[in-house]
């Protein structure tokens, strides 16, 4: 009999008991998640989408879009209409990749539909938004006030096969960040030691104008 309880408790412990450290006192709570982080989950969805175009892979497309989903955004009022890199946008290609599979196109319906009306999530407020054309060989303009000490993060993505580049310049002009890497999605992260206006360069080296979104924390 005592062979048996013996057992039944082992068993127990090992469905998922309470832990008990070996000095009999209960174990650690294991550490609060890192909340999750917008900028980040944007970027990663955009190199997920990457993927997914050179593999042909409509599941890896719709990864991508669910990711993207989940990002809430905050539109500036200079937008001016939409771009490639939406949410709608990737699900749009994740249906072209699954072809005639059905049962995937009824998934993407179905998560496509699952985002609508969504006005909170892990993420908080989420990521400043805006779609700028920038013409071909030119730059779009703009300045931001950072706090000194704190990250800032701008992000641009411009249409597929555009060279992009985005240059970071503080108030004496001093550039203090340049991404200009023949790429159509160029970012740039920086810790300003001081608050202030910064000013931030969207270019477009290709013959062809870009839909470019642009993304800031």
């Amino acid at each position: 009999m005592m062979r048996c309880i013996l057992a039944a408790g082992a068993a127990m412990m090992a469905m998922g008991g309470p832990a008990v450290a070996q000095d009999g006192a209960p174990a650690a709570h294991p550490a609060p998640a890192i909340p999750a982080d917008p900028f980040a989950q944007a970027v990663a969805a955009r190199q997920v989408a990457d993927f997914a175009r050179r593999e042909r892979d409509p599941h890896a497309m719709l990864t991508a879009a669910r990711m993207l989903q989940q990002v809430p955004m905050r539109d500036d009022a200079q937008g001016e209409g939409d771009a490639a890199f939406s949410p709608d946008a990737l699900f749009a290609e994740a249906r072209t990749l699954a072809r005639d599979d059905q049962t995937l196109l009824l998934q993407i319906r179905l998560a496509q539909s699952a985002g609508r009306g969504v006005v909170a999530s892990a993420f908080g407020k989420g990521l400043v938004r805006r779609v700028q054309d920038v013409s071909p060989r030119n730059a779009y303009r703009f300045s931001v006030t950072a706090r000194g000490g704190e990250p800032l993060r701008i992000g641009a993505i411009g249409d597929i096969g555009t060279s992009m580049y985005i240059r970071l310049l503080d108030a004496s002009g001093k550039q203090i960040c340049l991404d200009d890497n023949a790429d159509y999605a160029p970012v740039c992260a920086v810790t300003p030691r001081a608050s202030g206006q910064y000013r931030v360069d969207i270019g477009n080296k290709s013959a062809a104008r870009s839909r470019t979104v642009i993304l800031s924390n």
